[in-house]
């Protein structure tokens, strides 16, 4: 599968496509409730044609929204990866950055479905093979456990991203949570 630039929308259609991910967003789609896409379509203002000439049914509305949260977090993964001094920074870069988007991700780990020959595995496995990149470097230098994988990253940031309802102040709390896992991936933390 080619991961080819998405088509340039008009301007008009563009912002369409951003309401309707946003309403989708509020409307908690990716948690698996039975929102009317109908209801998403008021929601962003647009009129539920216009929802399903860009998206033709709720799972092509969850693998675009898929897509984009792919899009965000691998762009922090890679800023991360060429960032990073240690293996260990571009870590901890990379829970800090991905965090700022928790809102916007839409991910299997997150409650959207694991699908396979779309553009949104295609951006999985790029997210896989560049977080291995990162913790490879992170065994290389050091700066890393050997016994931390790329798939202990990535489900912590996940976890990280689903603010607990029953915590005050989650980015302080998290900010925590990240700085006591960071101290338990390095070296000499048994």
């Amino acid at each position: 599968m080619s991961l080819e630039p998405p088509k340039k929308l008009r301007r008009d259609a563009a912002e369409n496509a951003e309401r309707i991910m946003a309403a989708a967003l509020r409307a908690g789609l990716a948690e698996g409730k039975f929102v009317p896409l109908a209801q998403i379509a008021a929601d962003a203002g647009v009129g539920v044609g216009t929802l399903y000439r860009r998206y033709p049914n709720r799972e092509a509305l969850l693998e675009a929204m898929a897509v984009r949260a792919y899009r965000l977090i691998l762009a922090e993964a890679e800023d991360a990866l060429v960032s990073g001094e240690t293996g260990h920074d571009a870590i901890g870069r990379y829970l800090r950055q991905s965090f700022v988007h928790r809102d916007e991700l839409v991910l299997p780990l997150h409650g959207a479905p694991m699908t396979e020959g779309t553009e949104s595995a295609e951006l999985r496995k790029r997210m896989q093979q560049t977080m291995s990149a990162i913790i490879e470097r992170g065994h290389g230098d050091g700066s890393v456990r050997q016994d931390v994988t790329a798939g202990t990253v990535v489900r912590f940031g996940a976890m990280l991203a689903q603010p607990m309802s029953n915590v005050p102040h989650w980015e302080t709390a998290a900010a925590e949570q990240r700085s006591v896992f960071l101290r338990g991936i390095a070296p000499g933390s048994d």
